[in-house]
């Protein structure tokens, strides 16, 4: 039997709309202990991916900005803590990835695990016609691969 994508995918599925705010995402990637969530749309639509590297990006001054402070880093924490709580009263839109990388369930295992490793990928997103139908954690990946029995084939 040929394992894929849409057989290790979890299909209890955690995400949020673009409409969404930011800090109510925020809540839902910390009660989840996630690192990352899907962003969906009417239909359940894959849209984007929301993680917590896209909002701390957001809130982390670019070098342009850092040249044109006469201080630099001065006062850095206040800034970057001010930065968040006005990241978070806007939408999930305005901070998400509007290009997610997904498979199809019929994705091999070995394209799961290239996409996980060039693009540092903990959570990838499995879509069918576009729609999010589940996601593979990195962590299961692994457990699942070293733990399963379906290569205990004895060679005859």
């Amino acid at each position: 039997m040929k394992i894929n994508a849409g057989m290790l995918m979890n299909k209890d599925l955690t995400a949020v709309s673009e409409e969404d705010l930011v800090q109510d995402a925020v809540h839902v990637l910390y009660s989840q202990r996630l690192a990352g969530v899907p962003v969906v749309g009417e239909n359940w639509e894959l849209v984007g991916y929301l993680s917590e590297r896209d909002i701390l990006q957001g809130a982390v001054p670019t070098f342009l900005e850092l040249l044109a402070q006469s201080s630099f880093l001065d006062d850095s924490e206040g800034d970057l803590i001010q930065r968040l709580k006005t990241i978070g009263k806007q939408q999930v839109r305005d901070y998400m990835n509007r290009e997610p990388v997904y498979v199809e369930p019929a994705a091999s295992l070995m394209t799961v695990a290239d996409l996980m490793l060039r693009k540092k990928i903990k959570r990838l997103p499995v879509a069918e016609e576009g729609k999010l139908v589940g996601i593979i954690e990195r962590g299961a990946f692994c457990e699942f691969m070293m733990e399963g029995d379906f290569f205990d084939d004895p060679i005859q």
